[in-house]
């Protein structure tokens, strides 16, 4: 066991969860917008590669009896091409976040004239206040990147 010579906490060196080195504030932000959506938003396109991320986007995540769903909005040009990679593309998604996020793919196309559509995200004043209170420099700026 150390101690923090900051915050006068005692904690084991070595491997720890990502989880219990962030700040309380960090920890609500991350459970309300969901680090895996995030995640497969922010590398879409080194998911899945340059070909695929042209025609699909990612459009949401739901979980249905304990299996993350995550449904993506498909150019209707090449929707049995993705339907036949619905496989694939589960695979790829996993081996990049290093984990089985997702377990099933929902595959939607809202119009023909598919165009990529970059979500923007909004956080409320609440929500930017807390993020304020983050004493680690690098992660304040990496949650104050997101409503840009």
């Amino acid at each position: 066991m150390v101690a923090d010579k900051f915050s006068n906490k005692l904690f084991t060196q070595g491997l720890r969860p990502l989880q219990s080195l962030l700040p309380e504030n960090a920890k609500k932000i991350l459970k309300k917008d969901g680090f895996v959506y995030f995640e497969i938003i922010k590398n879409w396109k080194n998911i899945v590669g340059e070909k695929m991320f042209k025609d699909v986007s990612p459009l949401k995540i739901k979980k249905i009896n304990n299996e993350n769903i995550l449904t993506i909005n498909v150019n209707k040009n090449i929707m049995i091409e993705i339907e036949y990679s619905r496989d694939q593309i589960i695979e790829k998604v996993n081996s990049y976040l290093g984990f089985k996020a997702i377990n099933k793919i929902q595959i939607i196309s809202k119009d023909s004239s598919f165009e990529i559509k970059k979500k923007i995200i909004i956080l409320s004043e609440n929500t930017l206040k807390k993020i304020n209170e983050i004493k680690s420099k690098n992660l304040k700026e990496i949650f104050l990147k997101l409503n840009k």
